[in-house]
């Protein structure tokens, strides 16, 4: 799924714009955190420009099991900003009673939980920047290019380049049986260890280019620079009487 970057989730408006979207789930900018509104409760997945996968992030969970309404009214109580959401909760003292904390003590129906995320493939958009789509082709190919077509699906006639030895090692042939790897796990390696990776022109085929694991061909294809169709429509808030 494409996640959505919001420069920030600091405005009563911006937080209306976020929860009119058909997919409540974003990332921030400013400050860095994936917000995902899963049915009753708000979750703040908190990160910074070092990370690198999800299980580096600390997540918070508030909401409560029957309603909504306790997680919307913090969110105001906050000031419909993150910014303070995160700096409150960061200063939360879950060894005891967190309802003893100011932040928190108003809202007795609030459950409140702090634990280490688990989606190995969150990263932070400060350490990633921003994948838009390319529009053109590059005067030279480089690994961000790449990260930009795969997260976009701008590809086209995706192809396995993976080559095995025969039973002469005098030459390498193409193993047919070898299947074309997975988009979403290979986006993923790519940012985690992007020094493993190279992308460039086929040698055969100017039309497509080769990416390579290791100095090792893995997958071949056609850039598709037509910008993606929108995927997240609007909605009517579920807020929207009690704001």
């Amino acid at each position: 799924m494409n996640i959505r970057c919001l420069p920030h989730l600091n405005t009563r408006e911006a937080w209306l714009s976020f929860c009119q979207r058909e997919v409540s789930c974003c990332f921030t900018e400013q400050p860095e955190a994936l917000v995902d509104f899963q049915s009753n409760y708000l979750m703040i997945t908190v990160l910074d420009a070092n990370t690198r996968h999800g299980k580096q992030a600390t997540k918070f969970s508030l909401g409560a099991r029957n309603s909504l309404e306790p997680a919307w009214k913090f969110i105001k109580a906050c000031d419909f900003n993150l910014q303070i959401m995160i700096e409150g909760l960061c200063q939360v003292n879950f060894d005891g009673n967190v309802r003893d904390n100011s932040l928190l003590k108003a809202h007795t129906e609030l459950t409140v939980r702090k634990y280490f995320a688990k989606e190995r493939s969150v990263i932070s958009p400060g350490h990633l920047g921003r994948l838009l789509p390319l529009t053109s082709t590059p005067q030279h190919w480089d690994i961000q290019h790449l990260l930009q077509l795969l997260a976009n699906h701008q590809y086209l006639d995706l192809r396995t380049e993976q080559l095995a030895l025969p039973n002469s090692d005098d030459f390498m042939v193409e193993f047919k049986g070898i299947p074309v790897p997975e988009v979403q796990s290979m986006l993923v390696e790519i940012i985690n260890q992007p020094e493993h990776w190279q992308v460039r022109p086929h040698p055969n085929d100017s039309k497509r280019i080769i990416v390579l694991r290791q100095d090792a061909p893995l997958c071949s294809f056609k850039p598709d620079y037509h910008p993606p169709k929108p995927k997240m429509a609007h909605r009517g808030t579920r807020w929207a009487t009690t704001l």
